[in-house]
């Protein structure tokens, strides 16, 4: 299985101009797969006393590993939305120009703002951090804020796909970015 990069299209259609956002494949999980290796390989070692319960492990630490994609749900899936000069039509709405507070990128892992720093001394926990670090690096969303609540129009980006769209969103819509 390819690892897919994150990419967005962008069409016109009449006044209107859509965009389509695909997100990027979920990184393999390289520590877990390390010690599914360990564990299958004390498990064929220990065959005959018990070796069968470091398989399983194995066996469920390999797919943990190679297909789990801890991602959010909305940042898994192609992401369709329209944007003309006056509004934003996405995630099962209408944004009017006039009501958006912000357009705004957030990180669906930490649920912050980009940029993200993260830091720790313990071994252990600094592997689970580093999974989770490449996990954000593909999961920044572009999110529209209005009424006091935020909306996700796409998600799973790398973090140069989501300030491309950023920008081209905001183009559209006539609005200055920082």
């Amino acid at each position: 299985m390819k690892d897919r990069a994150s990419e967005y299209t962008k069409r016109e259609d009449g006044a209107t101009t859509v965009f389509n956002v695909t997100p990027a494949s979920a990184p393999k999980f390289t520590y877990l797969l390390i010690i599914g290796g360990v564990c299958a390989l004390l498990g064929l070692g220990m065959i005959t006393s018990g070796g069968i319960f470091f398989l399983l492990m194995a066996a469920f630490a390999f797919w943990y590993g190679w297909f789990r994609d801890q991602r959010p749900k909305d940042h898994k899936v192609p992401n369709t939305f329209r944007v003309t000069s006056e509004q934003i039509d996405g995630a099962g709405h209408t944004f009017k120009k006039s009501d958006i507070h912000r357009l705004i990128l957030r990180n669906g892992i930490t649920d912050k703002e980009l940029p993200i720093q993260q830091w720790t001394t313990n071994t252990n926990v600094a592997a689970g951090m580093a999974q989770r670090a490449k996990i954000g690096q593909v999961a920044n969303s572009l999110n529209v804020e209005t009424g006091g609540k935020s909306y996700l129009l796409a998600g799973g980006m790398d973090e140069t796909t989501a300030y491309g769209l950023l920008h081209d969103v905001s183009k559209v819509l006539g609005l200055n970015i920082a």
